[in-house]
């Protein structure tokens, strides 16, 4: 009795132990979330201070992880913790040298590629003048037992031809009688953009300035999307603006026959929406969702 008694103290005490470090991972991740906030207004030395010490404090979180069995959510937890120092430390150089992707690749490019040869010991032996020798701490170092995945080779299935149905496109498609919340959206979108485009003197609308909205990230999406419609029906037309942004055009009815409909794709994401709201200085979005009649 006495014996099952002092393993079950002892297995209780582990779970308690196992409780208390994921707690304290799950701090430190929230206080990664604010260094991450909180880039744009603390120096580079603040910030890096910062992940400095939720790194000390991940080390002895973890620290005697090799005595102990493993715990899936603490692995999990010091991988999500050890991904966003990684991204926090890159956002931060980032912001502060001005550095860009094209601007790093570019410093490569010069020092590894010269007189037509490549010469990566180049780029080693510059490297090895700033390097720091230090030791592998397990906060670095997420404890799970990788091993290589082994190639298994596929076989290609057999290529299926399918014959596409010639599609075909209404006539007069601005003149049917839409149903549905997709179709009244469509028409709410369509009717603001009339209003805008005549009080603004029929010019042409900053593409990013009339889809984006600052408070809710998916509205932007579906604006981008019922635009997208609108210029595939003909009844818009994009074109590039003299500051090389695209803009939108309203067309007319003798342009609604003439022009071939095409689909209008481009590549949006939170930081461009972002980017594109400070740009156009965006308080209040200029398209708004259509009430609806909950009853």
């Amino acid at each position: 009795m006495d014996c099952t008694d002092n393993m079950q103290a002892s297995q209780q005490d582990e779970e308690v132990e196992e409780s208390g470090r994921i707690i304290q991972l799950q701090d430190l991740i929230e206080k990664n979330i604010q260094i991450e906030q909180k880039i744009e207004s603390r120096s580079f030395g603040e910030s890096m201070s910062a992940i400095f010490d939720i790194l000390g404090k991940a080390n002895d979180v973890v620290k005697g992880y090799e005595e102990r069995k493993t715990n899936s959510t603490e692995i999990l937890l010091d991988s999500e913790l050890l991904r966003r120092n990684h991204e926090v430390v890159g956002k931060a150089i980032q912001y502060n040298t001005n550095i860009t992707d094209r601007m790093y690749c570019t410093a490569i490019n010069n020092v590894v590629f010269k007189e037509n040869a490549e010469d990566w010991n180049a780029l080693c032996s510059l490297a090895c003048r700033y390097g720091v020798p230090s030791f592998t701490n397990a906060s670095m170092l997420p404890f799970i037992n990788v091993e290589p995945k082994q190639h298994v080779p596929k076989q290609r299935a057999a290529r299926k031809i399918t014959i596409n149905a010639v599609e075909k496109r209404p006539k007069q498609a601005d003149k049917l009688e839409r149903r549905g919340e997709g179709s009244a959206a469509v028409n709410h979108v369509m009717k603001q953009i009339k209003n805008i485009y005549r009080a603004g003197n029929n010019q042409p609308i900053p593409y990013f300035k009339l889809i984006c909205n600052p408070q809710n990230f998916m509205d932007t999406v579906q604006n981008s999307l019922i635009i997208s419609f609108l210029i595939k029906e003909n009844l818009l037309s994009m074109e590039n603006g003299a500051d090389g942004l695209p803009q939108i055009k309203l067309n007319s009815s003798k342009e609604y026959v003439a022009n071939e409909p095409f689909q209008a794709i481009c590549r949006l994401d939170l930081e461009l929406c972002e980017k594109y709201a400070k740009y156009y200085n965006i308080k209040e979005p200029m398209l708004k969702r259509a009430e609806v009649d909950e009853s």
